[in-house]
């Protein structure tokens, strides 16, 4: 049997995260940003008022399995009319807590599973 060792140098790993900031491979972040295993970018709502249907339905572009919403410090839930948007999604999209959604994108991504991470960052 051969073993090799998973290189995960390609990888977009969020390594901790805290009131207001998240860091991606040892860089910290104090704005919303899109995380995927294999990119990180500006996202532009700067806050959990702010989210607008577009910023919903634009993260299917990259065609996640998986779209985790991260909500800054407390879990919130968008209004009817934006849910509506993505009720028919090929993705499953899940809100929760930004410290809840960097701990679930570690795992999913462990698992190689196509995930996104679309993070407001909050104090």
């Amino acid at each position: 049997m051969r073993f090799t060792e998973d290189s995960t140098d390609a990888y977009c790993i969020i390594d901790a995260h805290g009131s207001g900031w998240v860091s991606v491979n040892h860089v910290i972040y104090r704005h919303s940003l899109i995380v995927t295993p294999q990119r990180i970018e500006p996202w532009r709502p700067a806050g959990f008022s702010d989210l607008v249907g577009e910023d919903l339905r634009g993260l299917q572009d990259y065609s996640p399995e998986v779209i985790l919403i991260g909500t800054g410090s407390c879990q919130r839930f968008p209004n009817a009319e934006l849910l509506s948007m993505i009720r028919n999604a090929e993705a499953s999209y899940e809100f929760m807590d930004t410290a809840a959604a960097c701990r679930t994108y570690t795992i999913l991504m462990a698992e190689k599973r196509l995930v996104l991470a679309a993070m407001l960052v909050d104090e």
